[in-house]
């Protein structure tokens, strides 16, 4: 593809971000989305005035530099290019460079970004995500919606939201915001860390939370013996993941488990967020996997919903992790 073709196609794909970026409360937006922008291997994504991009190898960045430059006047880019062994499983995730920075103190790794009242710290310079998952903005606005609708059914103000692989807590800040109560649950003290400070930078108590250093399929076993009950459960676990007890995690291999546990601790007319980032795992395949967990829980499944994709996030579903997830209401 020329470079003049490659500049078209950028100016195409900022073009269709503009009612986004006019959104003055929303700081951190997908400016382009790989083949669902026609610059496949190529994803940028905007926080404040700063770019992130991940582009493959083989991908011409010359042409996409100079347009981003031209059209979005930012402080700093970072890029990241992801290599992928053969042999591995995943792409090696490496840490952003900086290849440009408009002065020599406009490139901090870490910043606070805005979207729809809520705050998210996010760090530039980190070798995997920056801390926000973009394609979910919808969902943790449903997530804040259900919050406040539990508030008018449940014992306790705002229900009870469990996110689970809370990676940076982003679900459950949106939920407390809401006037939920939240369980974070992640393997990483790291993340809860971060978790932390998002609830910090919202104007929350993260005391009044609870933040779980574990296992979320082990959590979710022991919650259910226990009789704790939740009125919002998020399933957004990682394609791989290694644990002492359980061993290898694989979300495909372990989704109706997953979702079978997580049957047993929600409430009655519970919603559940199903989703995941294995391309290879398409959405058919993932509502049989959640039939079959609640089928196994002794619950049935009330409704059934895709999600709808930001307007963002373009692209056929093998590509798109927007495109693949459901939300489930439960009996």
């Amino acid at each position: 593809m020329s470079a003049a073709a490659i500049e078209a196609l950028v100016d195409a794909a900022l073009a269709r971000r503009e009612p986004l970026q006019r959104n003055g409360d929303l700081e951190a937006v997908r400016l382009v989305n790989g083949s669902g922008d026609r610059l496949a291997g190529v994803h940028v994504d905007r926080f404040g005035p700063f770019l992130l991009v991940q582009v493959e190898p083989e991908v011409a960045f010359g042409p996409i530099l100079k347009r981003l430059l031209e059209r979005c006047a930012p402080h700093a880019i970072f890029r990241r290019v992801r290599r992928r062994d053969a042999s591995a499983r995943r792409p090696e995730e490496l840490e952003p460079e900086l290849v440009f920075a408009h002065t020599t103190t406009a490139a901090p790794g870490e910043l606070l970004v805005r979207e729809r009242g809520l705050a998210f710290l996010v760090r530039l310079r980190e070798s995997g995500s920056p801390g926000l998952f973009l394609d979910q903005r919808e969902n943790r606005a449903r997530v804040a919606a259900l919050a406040r609708e539990a508030a008018g059914r449940a014992a306790m103000p705002g229900g009870c939201v469990l996110n689970t692989f809370a990676y940076t807590c982003s679900f459950s800040v949106a939920a407390a915001k809401a006037g939920a109560r939240t369980v974070s649950v992640d393997l990483s003290a790291r993340y809860l860390e971060w978790g932390r400070a998002n609830f910090t930078a919202n104007g929350l108590d993260a005391a009044a939370h609870e933040f779980v250093r574990g296992d979320a399929l082990t959590f979710l076993s022991i919650a259910a013996k226990r009789e704790r009950r939740f009125d919002v459960v998020i399933l957004d676990p990682p394609t791989f993941a290694t644990t002492k007890g359980r061993g290898v995690f694989q979300v495909e291999r372990a989704y109706a488990t997953l979702f079978e546990l997580a049957a047993r601790a929600a409430a009655p007319a519970a919603h559940l967020l199903c989703s995941h980032n294995l391309r290879t795992f398409p959405r058919r395949s993932l509502e049989s996997k959640l039939r079959a967990g609640a089928r196994a829980a002794g619950r049935r499944i009330a409704s059934l919903t895709p999600f709808s994709p930001p307007p963002d996030f373009p692209g056929r579903e093998a590509e798109n992790p927007a495109a693949r997830g459901f939300w489930v209401v439960l009996d």
